[in-house]
């Protein structure tokens, strides 16, 4: 029978973003256990000084693959200029470089304390210790064979009928997929059929036209008629889209996940994360580093807090980051059964376990207690 372990800290935080000064978690190997008093009897204990714990940090959308791509944020002049960078500079990425960036991007992504991802995979490479890889689509032919869970691209570079067949096979399976959801304003020109980036400049690049010619009064209208607004959608970005469309997402009970840095970066606005940190079914993640400066989710949490001078309290977007990300992936039950937790140990006492989140004099480390050091 294996030996449960305990670990306490100065703050202790549950899945519920619960504190528990100077609490335990005790860990068996199969249930996690937060309480404020020592246990007692044949138990491990490890004692963290100067340190706040809390469920392990959730990258609920990332790019592992694309991480050796030299993204500079001061070259990125519009969203379909950085498009057209993607499009051309990732065709020239070779499966060892790929194999590289992944091996990289989960080695930063473990540096900065994260423990879950919900990683892209447009060349098959990817994969992941804990998390999901979701297998991207793009087009208008539905592969043949397509690993699962899936990730169709977006409403502007897949067609209706692979989107309508993708959400079809992820409702059967009753597994989640990916999608990138209004994360440009031209997402809503192209919904509507009026002049678009898409169709006047990327795609005589590429040399097509227009799949299909649905229309509709806004991007989740289109989703709809595309038969995919779903409980297992997981929308992306969700930048430039209407509360009401947020409300309509959440009423369905589709995921969503922001990536605020990225969307920074693009120029694409701001997600409305006063509202969306609301729902229980929302993440945040860092995007690729072919859109971002790094991996860290403690950088895309101060960038949310300070962007809305803290009209989103950092409870709140712990929260996002941690267990609503868990949610929002549909892997909550293996992430709370994990005991894997992010340790968080600034270089001044800590006053309030909440505010080390904003710190820069951090040391950061994933926290395993099926294997504690």
């Amino acid at each position: 029978m294996k030996t449960a372990v305990a670990v306490t800290a100065d703050f202790v935080i549950d899945y519920e973003i619960n504190v528990f000064e100077n609490g335990w978690i005790i860990y068996d190997g199969k249930t996690v256990k937060f309480q404020y008093q020592e246990p007692q009897g044949r138990i491990k204990k490890i004692y963290k000084k100067n340190t706040v714990l809390f469920p392990a940090l959730v990258n609920a959308h990332t790019h592992l693959e694309l991480s050796l791509m030299d993204f500079n944020p001061e070259k990125t002049t519009s969203f379909d200029n950085w498009l057209l960078w993607i499009i051309s500079n990732r065709q020239k990425l070779d499966i060892e470089e790929i194999k590289k960036g992944v091996k990289i991007g989960k080695n930063l992504t473990r540096k900065w304390g994260t423990g879950f991802i919900g990683d892209i995979s447009s060349f098959g490479v990817s994969e992941v210790e804990n998390g999901m890889v979701f297998h991207e689509i793009i087009g208008n032919r539905f592969p043949g064979k397509i690993s699962l869970p899936i990730s169709i691209h977006a409403i502007y570079s897949t067609s209706v009928e692979v989107i309508k067949q993708g959400a079809r096979l992820s409702k059967e399976r009753n597994l989640p997929f990916q999608m990138h959801i209004g994360e440009s304003y031209n997402e809503l020109l192209f919904a509507r059929g009026e002049k678009n980036v898409f169709e006047s400049r990327i795609y005589p690049t590429l040399g097509r036209k227009r799949f299909e010619h649905l229309t509709a009064d806004s991007v989740i209208d289109y989703i709809e008629k595309c038969e995919a607004l779903c409980p297992q959608l997981i929308a992306v970005h969700c930048t430039n889209l209407t509360r009401k469309e947020l409300e309509k997402l959440m009423n369905t009970g589709a995921g969503i996940v922001i990536c605020p840095r990225s969307n920074l970066f693009l120029k694409t606005g701001f997600p409305n994360v006063e509202f969306i940190g609301q729902y229980e079914k929302a993440g945040i993640g860092t995007d690729g580093l072919s859109s971002n400066t790094s991996l860290s989710l403690l950088s895309e949490i101060k960038t949310l807090y300070f962007r809305t001078e803290g009209k989103i309290s950092l409870k709140n977007l712990l929260y996002m980051a941690t267990t609503g990300g868990a949610r929002t992936l549909g892997i909550e039950e293996t992430y709370r059964k994990s005991g894997i937790f992010t340790a968080v140990k600034p270089a001044l006492k800590i006053s309030d376990p909440f505010k080390t989140l904003l710190m820069d004099d951090i040391s950061i480390e994933l926290f395993d207690l099926s294997s504690p050091k």
